[in-house]
């Protein structure tokens, strides 16, 4: 299984953490708000916005050879479909 974690800040100005992880060929993507919740929220469709965010942070680690090509392709056919 991979993990991939990443950071935004809201209109509120609080962060908000991502952990995005893949199993099997499926991704599931989870957020939670980083002092105001305890608890991970599953989100089951991710916008356009927040996926091309993931599409970066995925590409950044594809340059340092970390991940292989396909995943990027992947988010990339997600982007698409949304």
């Amino acid at each position: 299984m991979k993990i991939h974690d990443w950071k935004d800040r809201t209109e509120t100005g609080e962060n908000r953490l991502w952990r995005a992880t893949k199993h099997g060929g499926e991704w599931k993507f989870m957020s939670r708000l980083q002092k105001s919740e305890e608890g991970w929220t599953g989100h089951e469709s991710m916008s356009v916005e927040d996926l091309s965010v993931f599409r970066e942070v995925l590409f950044n680690k594809y340059q340092r050879r970390r991940i292989p090509w396909e995943d990027v392709l992947t988010i990339d056919k997600m982007i698409e479909e949304a």
